[in-house]
């Protein structure tokens, strides 16, 4: 591969998270607004956009437009690869906000 390749790829790796982690992200923060006694901001967004990143990923490509898997795959990314860089992703941001 080239750096264009490099670049088409990481291009299409960024369309696919803004999808996902902007929406995700609002609503974390909405959630983390109503978060129980106890338990900072931080943490409150962190734990939700644990579970949030999957859950929007699964609504907006499983549901909505499983099509759009084609676009990425022709890009060399798999729907496993998605799926699974979906969840570290959601567990690295959380994680990062929870411990930090």
């Amino acid at each position: 591969m080239n750096d264009k390749d490099d670049m088409r790829i990481l291009r299409g790796i960024y369309f696919f998270y803004t999808k996902l982690i902007v929406p995700s992200l609002a609503l974390s923060i909405l959630i983390a607004y109503f978060r129980p006694a106890g338990l900072d901001w931080k943490t409150g967004i962190g734990i939700s956009l644990i579970f949030l990143l999957p859950v929007f990923h699964y609504f907006s490509y499983e549901l909505r437009s499983p099509q759009e898997y084609y676009f990425y795959h022709n890009l060399g990314l798999s729907r496993p690869i998605l799926w699974l860089s979906t969840i570290m992703i959601g567990l690295i941001f959380g994680l990062a906000l929870i411990l930090i």
